[in-house]
């Protein structure tokens, strides 16, 4: 396998090049043990998509007719790969002796982009192979264009938006030198303590729970199992939402329940009042639950439950929230 001749032009790219190379040849051993293997898959594949050949009809006419669902799941399933795979790209380039090298930074750009997108078009041919093949045995042909094009629309727009995401915070790129003076603060009530960490402690736990790497496999089981059938797309996303933003919310009360019993602890020694350990904790996420619930409640409606039992179903909702926030809250309390 010879070098191609632009390739000698692009240090970065001959590179990883080079790499993949040595990788070939060093699986030779091993080689026709995963053609073989890859074969069998292929045939159980297969086998399996002959068995069901009665039922792939309507699974294409249900992915069809949702397809704002799957376009969601591709943008999401999209947006984690290329973030994970462009940090992965910049701290292994910001690692490598090449970063060092007098490179231009259109030829880094480009070999960190083919690393991070060249895993997410393997696995969007990969299911469009599939797909192909169960337009092949169920004959849904007729299907098979919007289903292609809704993936590839959600995978661009996700691609497209993870590529174009910052990595760092903006106070992260510009870390203060050590030998230098630091910025006093402009005021003294700067200097003074807050309980503004304590207020969006529950908050960033809850995000951190709900991180797109965790999220992706709900909107998976949402699409798969919880849209009956016959609703249209709308309704299917509102439906989505609703899956999506409860289990925010579930997360949410939980988090207030292990930062109350944490804070509880560090705070101890310090002569806060039940108030002002209750409030800052319980406000912002309160804020949070009736906001979501709201939301959640619109979106219920909207795929078409009756709005009474939505409303009574919300207020028993908030009822058991903060009646969880209060005992976590006296209890953690002086603990």
């Amino acid at each position: 396998m010879q070098t191609p001749t632009w390739l000698l032009r692009q240090p970065a790219l001959l590179s990883r090049w080079l790499a993949c190379k040595e990788r070939v040849r060093r699986a030779g051993p091993v080689k026709a043990a995963a053609i073989a293997l890859a074969a069998v898959i292929g045939l159980a594949a297969l086998i399996v998509l002959l068995d069901f050949r009665f039922h792939l009809q309507s699974w294409m006419v249900a992915l069809h007719d949702y397809w704002v669902p799957v376009l969601a799941v591709a943008i999401v399933h999209s947006s984690t790969v290329v973030l994970r795979r462009h940090r992965r790209a910049v701290i292994g380039w910001a690692d490598s002796w090449l970063a060092v090298a007098p490179l231009s930074s259109g030829s880094v750009r480009l070999t960190q982009a083919i690393d991070s997108l060249a895993p997410l078009l393997w696995q969007y041919l990969a299911v469009c192979c599939v797909l192909m093949l169960m337009a092949m045995v169920s004959g849904g042909w007729t299907l098979f264009p919007r289903l292609v094009a809704a993936i590839a629309g959600g995978t661009i727009l996700g691609a497209a938006v993870a590529w174009w995401k910052p990595l760092h915070k903006r106070h992260e790129l510009r870390e203060a030198s050590r030998y230098t003076r630091s910025v006093a603060p402009k005021n003294a009530a700067s200097l003074q303590p807050s309980d503004r960490g304590l207020a969006h402690w529950c908050v960033a736990r809850a995000m951190s729970m709900g991180r797109p790497e965790n999220a992706r496999m709900l909107f998976v089981f949402v699409t798969m199992f919880a849209i009956p059938a016959g609703v249209s797309a709308l309704q299917g996303l509102a439906i989505m939402l609703s899956w999506t933003i409860a289990g925010y919310l579930v997360a949410l009360l939980s988090s207030v329940v292990t930062v109350a019993s944490a804070a509880g602890h560090w705070l101890h020694p310090t002569p806060m009042s039940f108030g002002g350990f209750a409030g800052p904790i319980a406000s912002r996420a309160l804020l949070h639950q009736a906001a979501g619930t709201a939301l959640a409640a619109a979106g219920v409606i909207a795929s078409g439950s009756p709005w009474l039992a939505v409303v009574k179903l919300s207020l028993s909702w908030m009822v058991l929230v903060m009646v969880v926030y209060a005992i976590a809250l006296r209890m953690s309390y002086r603990t």
